[in-house]
């Protein structure tokens, strides 16, 4: 079994916010304004129909319907039988 390491506790310098390390008695650099990311514009390829792209999904969503429901025809079934 390894060795366990021990950490220092507070050796480390605290993390702090920007709001933080200002203090108030200096005067703060004015901050520059954010750069807001625009949201990539959808194009006509990246809207193309699910079902076209997908076609095994709805199959798949059958067939786990009727498992379901067999499934739960066979449990009311054998609640009734055996109570």
């Amino acid at each position: 079994m390894g060795k366990k390491s021990r950490r220092r506790r507070g050796a480390s310098s605290p993390r702090l916010s920007a709001a933080q390390l200002v203090r108030p008695g200096e005067q703060a650099a004015a901050p520059a304004p954010a750069a807001v990311p625009q949201a990539p514009k959808a194009s006509a390829r990246a809207l193309r129909d699910l079902r076209e792209e997908y076609p095994y999904v709805v199959a798949d969503l059958k067939r786990i319907a009727i498992i379901a429901a067999i499934m739960l025809a066979l449990m009311i079934g054998l609640a009734l039988l055996l109570v």
